[in-house]
This record gives structure tokens, sequence and C-alpha cells, in this order.
């Protein structure tokens, strides 16, 4: 699809695949935290050490948003999704064959390089002209809580169905796989001067300005940002379905309640990015993400430390506390797709922005927070477990108000 006969509503496809690609691959985070209680016992170790395959996986996400980004820039989203996927399928079904639990982490860090996160939203707001930045980042984003909440019940099935942690990652590698073929085949990359309207930012200068973001103080910003997203969303998914289980309630019961903690993860970036686009209307776009994303992780900040009192009285409030917990940093997709451009005003600059943010983010807080919430919640509780995990949070809201005092002067 060359830039001249490029068709604007094909956005709406690309749209829809990401989704699908990145719930797909997220799924691999909540899968393997249902089925790493017969992992550890098939390897013999401990809860704390079975959490580092959710560490090395999102160490791989991080790392391999950085080096997608830069096929990106050099071949085009296509390719460098093509890449982070084969990457994907490989690590899902070397999982199950691997002769120990280092291999198995090797290939765990293979599995999530694939997360197209980087790739999907990039390319999809890309594809939208920048009246609908944050709704379609917010959509985009989306796909990362649904993978997270059906990951859950789809382990359970796949465990239940194959008998085994080994045949349940076999049976996974194959729906990755078609997934995979669909995205590669309907995947296209965004057109240039799609929208010539957009081509002039707020600032009046054209957006091929050469900029450096890995200079700018607004960059590291939203890799804190990031940094605290995942501290929050990603310890809490680790430590859940455990915590649940402790109280009492089944497997089953556990399998529900990451269910609807990923669920409302699906609207909660939609209403977010429909809701700064709203407040862009009447302020600064910078500003309006700015304040959406510091209510999003105050609503994180409180539920999470509130959570333990809601699920130990009954199953239902162990439900509706996980959704309260689980609305909170996913709206913060929806911001952070769109914040590199309005801090930038550079897509080239943006994109290279995002990947920061994924390492800084990812790397750092997406490996931490799997073993510090199990460590804090072996060793110290799953109260104080959850109390560490909204202090995250509260640090996402101080690093989100202070961010439009670093948008770029052109």
């Amino acid at each position: 699809m060359t830039a001249r006969k490029a068709n604007p509503n094909y956005r709406w496809v690309i749209m829809i695949i990401n989704v699908l690609i990145c719930a797909l691959a997220y799924a691999g985070l909540t899968t393997w935290s249902m089925a790493s209680p017969k992992l550890a016992e098939t390897f013999k170790i401990s809860a704390t050490v079975a959490s580092l395959g959710s560490s090395l996986f999102m160490l791989g996400y991080a790392v391999g948003s950085l080096v997608e980004n830069a096929i990106a820039i050099r071949k085009g989203f296509r390719a460098a999704g093509i890449v982070g996927l084969l990457m994907m399928v490989i690590g899902c079904f070397g999982i199950p064959i691997a002769p120990n639990y280092a291999v198995v982490l090797l290939f765990r860090f293979m599995q999530g390089w694939g997360i197209l996160w980087l790739v999907g939203v990039n390319s999809t707001v890309a594809w939208f002209p920048a009246r609908q930045r944050g709704l379609a980042s917010g959509i985009a984003g989306s796909g990362n809580a649904l993978g997270m909440g059906c990951g859950g019940l789809l382990a359970t099935a796949l465990l239940n169905i194959s008998g085994s942690w080994q045949g349940a990652f076999r049976a996974f590698g194959i729906v990755l796989l078609v997934g995979a073929v669909i995205w590669a085949v309907l995947m296209r990359n965004p057109p240039k001067d799609l929208y010539p309207e957009d081509a002039i930012v707020e600032t009046g200068v054209t957006n091929e300005k050469e900029i450096n973001p890995y200079k700018t103080v607004a960059a590291w910003l939203c890799g804190l940002c990031l940094f605290a997203l995942a501290w929050h969303l990603i310890g809490f998914n680790t430590v859940v379905g455990s915590y649940v289980t402790k109280l009492g309630y089944s497997d089953v019961q556990a399998g529900t309640v990451i269910l609807f903690c990923g669920l409302v993860g699906i609207p909660a970036p939609v209403l977010a990015g429909f809701a700064s686009d709203a407040l862009a209307k009447r302020m600064s776009p910078l500003r309006a993400r700015s304040i959406t994303q510091a209510i999003c992780f105050a609503v994180a900040a409180v539920t999470v430390c509130l959570y333990p009192i809601m699920a130990s009285s009954s199953i239902g409030m162990a439900v509706f506390g996980a959704v309260l917990v689980g609305a909170g940093t996913p709206a913060v997709n929806a911001t952070l797709g769109a914040l590199p451009m309005d801090l930038l005003g550079n897509q080239k600059a943006a994109n290279k922005m995002f990947a920061l943010t994924c390492l800084v983010g990812l790397g750092a807080g997406g490996f931490a927070a799997p073993f510090i919430a199990n460590y804090s919640a072996e060793n110290f509780g799953f109260n104080t477990s959850m109390i560490v995990l909204g202090l995250g949070a509260v640090f996402g809201i101080i690093i989100s108000l202070v961010l439009p005092k670093f948008k770029l002067k052109h």
C-alpha cells in the first residue's frame, strides 16, 4: 500500500490487528502466573524464583522494544513486528522443552521480546490524525489489558485440556503462531503525508526537524511514568492469583479475578484517551494528558492499598476490587502513547522516545515488579506487598504532574 494509494479507512484494520496481537502476546504474562506453581514443582524452585519468569519476560519486552524501534526506523513497522513475533513464537515453543530453569528464562526473555506494544501503538497512532491520537493510543493499548485478563482463564483451560504446563505452552504457541501470521499478512506501514494538515505541529515547526529525544528530560520522565505503571500493574497481576487462592478461593475464582482485572483495562484506556482528547479542547493537549494520567495513577494507588480489605470479605468484593485496581494504570496506556508527540512534536523523535520509555519503564519496573511483589508477599505478607505496589502509583502521580514543564521548545 503506497502513500499515493493509501486509504485512511485502513487505519481501523491496523488498529484491530494491533489490539489482537498485543492481547495474545500479553496473555503470556498471566498464562505464566497460572502455570508457574506446576512449573516450580517440576524444577523444584520457590515461588519467588519462579517469578523471575515474569521478570525476564518484561526484560525481553523492554530490550525487544528498543531493537524493534531501530528496525522500524530502517525497514518499517511491519519488518520490526515480524522479527518480534518470530522471537515470541520460538520462545513459547522452547519453554516446554527446556532442560533446566536457566534455559526456561532464556526462552521467556525471547517470548517477551515479541510483545509488539511499541510497534502496535506507534504504527496505530501514525495511521490516525492528530485529533484522534489519544483515542487511537487508548484503543491500541487496550489489547494489553485484554490479554492480561484472558490469560488466566486461557491458561486454566489449556492446563486442563493438555494435562501439563508443557502441553499448555505448546498449545499457546500454536495460537500465537496463527495470530502472528494473520498480523504479518494484514499489516501495512503507515504512509507519509496521509494527513497533510498534521505536517505542521502546534509550535509551527514541521515534524521533519531532527531531534535527539535521549537528551531531553521529557523522554526520561515518560520512562519513569511507565516504570510506575509496570510496578503497579505487573506486580499486582503476578501476586493477585496467589493471594486470592491463599484466601481460600478456588483456582477458577482466582482466574475470574484476574479476568475482570484485565477486562476493565479494555475500556479504561479508551475512556482515558477520550477524556484527554476532550480536555485538549479546553487546554493544551500536553496538559490534558498530564492531568488525565495523574488521575489514573491516583485511582490505582488508592485501590491497590485497599484491595486486601475488599478481597478478604467475599469473592464478589475480590472481583470488584480487582476491577478498581485494574482500571487505574491500564488507562495510563492511552496517555503514554500520545505524550511523545505532545512533548516533542516530531514523529520520528517520538518513536525513539517511546522506545526509550519502554526500555526504562519495562526494563526496570517490569523486571523488578514481579520479584519485589512476590518477595514482599512471601516475607512480609500480602498487605505489605499491596502497599509497596501502591507507592509506585504515587510516584507516577508526581511525575505526571511535572511533565508539562519539560515540553521541548523548538
